[in-house]
């Protein structure tokens, strides 16, 4: 049986995509440069369909990260840890409130499942083996 996660949308981030954005189109539109303004209207579209597209899928035995770009696939049994992160790294995650998977011997991914306890646990039920690692103190 597989789970699906909807990945976390930041509200601020889409606020802060949204005013960049907002702000060259009204300049290019007062401009009247309509090719550059449909072209970054369309590219507008297509960050925040990216953002909200992505999901995670957990089946009995693989997390599959779902993006517009394709799929990551990761042997849940490969997991070493859990880790809350709030890096700004690209990653397939649509919010800062974030959470970096390791697994294999390097690897590493940074997502942000919108219940994240809930899939935390989810993983923990597949693998007990993975370590929790708590949120460093600054």
């Amino acid at each position: 049986m597989k789970t699906v996660y909807p990945t976390k949308v930041s509200i601020t981030l889409i606020l802060i995509i949204s005013l960049i954005m907002g702000c060259i189109l009204i300049s290019l539109a007062v401009s009247s440069k309509w090719i550059p303004f449909f072209i970054d209207l369309l590219l507008y579209i297509s960050l925040v369909y990216l953002m909200v597209s992505i999901k995670y899928e957990i089946n009995e035995s693989q997390l599959i990260i779902h993006q517009a770009m394709g799929k990551i696939v990761i042997d849940i049994n490969t997991v070493k840890s859990i880790e809350p992160t709030h890096t700004i790294l690209s990653a397939p995650a649509s919010s800062l409130d974030r959470l970096r998977i390791s697994y294999n011997k390097y690897d590493d991914v940074v997502i942000s499942p919108r219940r994240k306890e809930e899939f935390i646990q989810h993983l923990l039920s597949i693998n007990p083996q993975i370590e929790l690692v708590e949120k460093k103190k600054s």
